[in-house]
């Protein structure tokens, strides 16, 4: 008789999003690379933020666009899935 052992077993996890990807992404985008790590009000924030930053004048849109890029990648280095 084979004996069942459960660690053997394969469960269906989410994958850790990329911090790299997500940073890209941002880049791109503000607040996609959130969406991508799994935060969508997160990510929905700092794409009003940006872009009023960016509207209002054009040196704080840098700064803002630069934190919400660290965010991205903070967020998916520090993603738990659960």
């Amino acid at each position: 008789m084979v004996a069942y052992d459960d660690r053997d077993v394969d469960v269906d996890r989410p994958r850790a999003p990329s911090a790299g990807v997500a940073a890209v992404l941002s880049v791109l985008i503000p607040g996609l690379g959130q969406v991508y790590a799994g935060r969508l009000v997160a990510g929905a924030l700092w794409f009003l933020a940006t872009g009023f930053a960016y509207w209002a004048i054009l040196v704080p849109g840098f700064l803002v666009h630069a934190l919400c890029i660290w965010s991205a990648y903070a967020s998916a280095r520090d993603w738990t899935g659960y």
